[in-house]
């Protein structure tokens, strides 16, 4: 890990001394469609052999640094009904969940409102060093090796509004809320009649609590941060129409990339960035040139498979010596995305012979990414918190002979015994019959539901010689408002019930079938989920072309 600042003057002298090594480096024939659809070439003229025109090689060296910022809020859902606390009796289960807003001014009638919680804040710093290489003609192949110099992943309270009142704190979070909160909400749900109630009670009355401490929030933002090596890739590019071959057609181009898992996987107990994924992507993209305009248009699907060390696992696989195994789990594979890119390149200036050219880049992007397990901006926070190796014994209320609570901080954490599959060793279904050292762990991995993105960029594209070329690019992306825990209590087995029905069963002799090993009600059920939005990242980039 390093600095923010160290990494900045780092960062620094490494594309200063990218610019002096692009200086004097290279030769390399100018481009001559779009950038955004320019692929080298090879062995172009090979029939004639004229020196005028033979160009038996091309190779260019791109170093390139990136510096994302991302901000967004997250809100957590609360049932709200059109009516006063004091309007409701005490055998109402609403009376013993501290979470439901009892506001007539809020809701017209019962339903569910999100309220915010926390500012979500991530900055990225990365460099990457692409090699491109024409094979024949118009057919390029190309290797990327991106190293992340920071990743920083912070969360805190919701407490920038203008309005102080509006600020969330200690004493209103449904995240990191007081002791006090907490012990309030388990008098109401463990000690109804002011009697101690037996282990087997505590556990039959557990989902009924509703006050959890996820994690530690502070005043300012709670950042963990991530650096090394990221996944390379490598792909394979062909246009098979160039309008510089032929101007009576549009430059299009195909590409196939595959991601390939190399770099160490993001995991709870390193720091590591990698994906843990193979990922391919397709590409069409095409262009055509009028005089100094150059409009273009792109599509792109991206499919990723897991790898065998991803935390992103298919949870129905491990059910230890279960005789039927679960299938439930609803959501297994992480997200797909597909864009669609549609800009145009404005040249000003260009110098055939010289191979000077100077180009300004406008283009917008749309893209979906649709539902998947995946990371989400809670990954590090929870799998960082205190909560993770708690025991059933440590999370169940505790109470001294006064009826005063003893464990305010563990039961706060009871939240992560409510998923199945945090049990160490093997997934349980029901909260009867936990012993009192079962532990419980969670790896962070969401069911994220879908959401589209929207973005833009400006590029400026300065090209002195054919030799070398500098790349200056500013965007903006939005990501659409989204749920970030978002899986289903389970799915209906076909087949193997004990007792045939058309539901899935959370409890009895079917819950280990049917019900999800990813979900948990304290923030899967609605009412509930954690929710993602005004989420916008703003990126620099800059590139050095060393052509030759």
């Amino acid at each position: 890990m390093c600095i923010e600042e160290i990494c900045m003057r780092d960062v620094c002298h490494l594309i200063v001394v990218g610019l002096i090594i692009g200086g004097l480096l290279g030769a390399s024939s100018s481009a001559r469609a779009a950038e955004f659809t320019d692929l080298l070439d090879a062995a172009d003229d090979k029939d004639d052999y004229d020196e005028d025109t033979y160009d038996p090689f091309d190779f260019h060296f791109e170093p390139s640094f990136e510096f994302n910022t991302s901000k967004g809020t997250i809100a957590r859902e609360a049932p709200c009904v059109p009516r006063q606390r004091s309007e409701v009796g005490d055998k109402d289960p609403a009376s013993t969940n501290p979470r439901v807003q009892f506001s007539p001014g809020r809701c017209n009638e019962a339903t569910i409102v999100d309220n915010k919680e926390m500012i979500y804040r991530h900055q990225r710093g990365e460099l990457d060093f692409d090699l491109r290489f024409g094979l024949y003609k118009d057919l390029e192949l190309r290797f990327n090796v991106p190293f992340v110099l920071f990743s920083k992943y912070g969360l805190k309270y919701a407490n920038e509004a203008d309005d102080p009142s509006n600020h969330v704190s200690a004493q209103n979070s449904y995240v990191d809320p007081t002791n006090d909160a907490i012990e309030e909400n388990a008098d109401n749900v463990f000690r109804p009649n002011n009697t101690n109630p037996s282990r087997d009670q505590k556990l039959n009355r557990l989902p009924r609590f509703q006050q959890h401490r996820y994690f530690n929030l502070q005043g300012s933002f709670n950042d963990y941060q991530r650096s090394g090596f990221a996944d390379p890739s490598v792909g394979l590019h062909w246009a098979p129409y160039n309008d510089q071959r032929d101007d009576t057609k549009a430059t299009m181009a195909l590409g196939m990339d595959y991601q390939m898992p190399l770099a160490p996987v993001r995991q709870s107990d390193n720091d590591d960035v990698g994906e843990g994924m193979h990922k391919f992507s397709w590409s069409f993209r095409t262009s055509k040139r009028f005089d100094w305009i150059d409009p273009y248009f792109g599509l792109e699907y991206q499919l990723p498979l897991l790898s065998g060390n991803s935390p992103i696992q298919d949870l129905k696989e491990t059910q230890g010596e279960n005789s039927n195994p679960n299938r439930g789990q609803t959501v297994t594979n992480p997200p797909h995305r597909a864009d669609v890119t549609m800009g145009t390149e404005f040249v000003p200036y260009e110098n055939k012979e010289t191979g000077e050219k100077y180009v300004i880049d406008l283009r917008f992007n749309f893209g979906y990414t649709s539902e998947g397990r995946n990371y989400t901006p809670l990954y590090e926070h929870m799998t960082n918190s205190r909560c993770n190796g708690k025991t059933t014994n440590e999370i169940l209320p505790q109470f001294n002979e006064a009826g005063d609570l003893q464990n305010s901080d563990d039961l706060g954490c009871s939240w992560i015994a409510q998923r199945p599959a945090n049990v160490r060793p093997a997934p349980r279904y029901t909260l009867s019959g936990l012993e009192s050292d079962n532990s419980y762990r969670t790896n962070g991995i969401m069911t994220v539901e879908g959401y589209a993105t929207f973005g833009g960029e400006l590029g400026f594209y300065l090209q002195p010689s054919e030799y070398f070329e500098i790349k200056a690019i500013f965007g903006l992306e939005h990501r659409q408002s989204h749920l970030l825990t978002n899986a289903r209590t389970g799915k209906d087995a076909e087949s193997g019930e004990a007792t045939s029905d058309q539901k899935v069963d959370l409890t009895g002799p079917d819950a280990d079938l049917e019900r999800n090993p990813a979900y948990n009600p304290t923030y899967d059920s609605p009412g509930s989920r954690f929710r993602l939005s005004g989420f916008n990242t703003w990126k620099i980039q800059l590139v050095t072309a060393l052509q030759f």
